[in-house]
């Protein structure tokens, strides 16, 4: 299949630059057992998996899913996400994020599949929080480790920015929760801190909270942490959605674009559906 590509039985693989892996295989066909296993190995150990070609119904991708965890099936968690009709997902940019991370039970990852989509027009770009965290300068690691982070979900307004940069925003949920966190599929320790959860640093003043998240980010989003999917009709694209955060460009202007959504994550984790009503953060 040309350089870089390994083959192992059913499955051909190769690197991505800057990391992650790109799959070749018909996972709507049956895998033998030691085929699943060797993804399920790849999937963790690069926590970004690419698999072209795929035609999945929801139930297969469910299955496929449930490979490397239990798959969360609470109403809202799964289906089709699409920019089309009155009933599309929000059409507007997110900044980067994890979702649910919020919470004590973020999601462990998150599969989306393009059943429609124009190729080559939107993307999903990532974030590393484990590289990221890797590259801290020791005086900036301490800063942010001996203390707790306000997220929030924040407002339609506020989707695309830094909530770090407003004073007051508005909000839908609210957690808080450590700076940074061990990776149990891992062992590695990553950032907890995204632009669009982290509100403030516990135990500062805002400006200077705002600071300190400012200089963390530099490292978290520096072009070279960054990796992204442009996404074609048919692919498949798995994460690990503690090592790595996701962002995307406005939906208004890529045409259509559906795809399927699969989650492995615990049902105890809160719900990341929008509140209709949201307020403002009080510190």
């Amino acid at each position: 299949m040309g350089a870089g590509w390994q083959t192992d039985g059913q499955l051909s693989w190769r690197q991505l630059t800057p990391y992650g892996v790109e799959v070749r295989t018909n996972l709507a066909g049956r895998l033998e057992q030691a085929d699943i296993a060797r993804l399920v190995r790849l999937f963790w150990r690069h926590s970004l998996l690419v698999a072209p070609g795929q035609q999945l119904s929801l139930s297969r991708q469910r299955e496929v899913l449930g490979w490397f965890g239990p798959v969360l099936l609470r109403d809202g968690e799964s289906g089709v996400l699409s920019n089309q009709g009155e009933h599309a997902v929000v059409r507007s940019g997110l900044a980067f994020h994890a979702d649910a991370a919020y919470t004590e039970h973020p999601f462990e990852a998150i599969a989306l599949h393009a059943l429609d989509v124009v190729d080559g027009a939107s993307s999903t770009r990532f974030a590393h929080a484990e590289r990221a965290l890797a590259k801290l300068p020791e005086r900036l690691r301490q800063a942010i480790a001996s203390r707790e982070v306000d997220m929030i979900t924040p407002g339609f307004s506020l989707l695309e920015q830094r909530v770090c940069d407003v004073p007051d925003p508005e909000f839908m949920q609210r957690g808080r929760r450590p700076t940074i966190l061990e990776n149990p599929h891992s062992g590695q320790s990553y950032l907890n801190l995204s632009e669009m959860h982290a509100a403030q640093l516990v135990g500062l003043e805002w400006a200077d909270s705002r600071e300190l998240l400012r200089e963390t980010f530099d490292y978290l989003y520096a072009p070279d942490n960054i990796a992204e999917h442009i996404w074609r009709r048919g692919d498949l694209v798995i994460w690990d959605n503690r090592a790595l955060q996701h962002a995307r460009g406005s939906l208004a202007a890529v045409g259509r674009r559906v795809l399927q959504r699969v989650i492995v994550g615990s049902e105890g984790a809160a719900p990341h559906t929008l509140n209709p009503s949201p307020r403002p953060v009080a510190f």
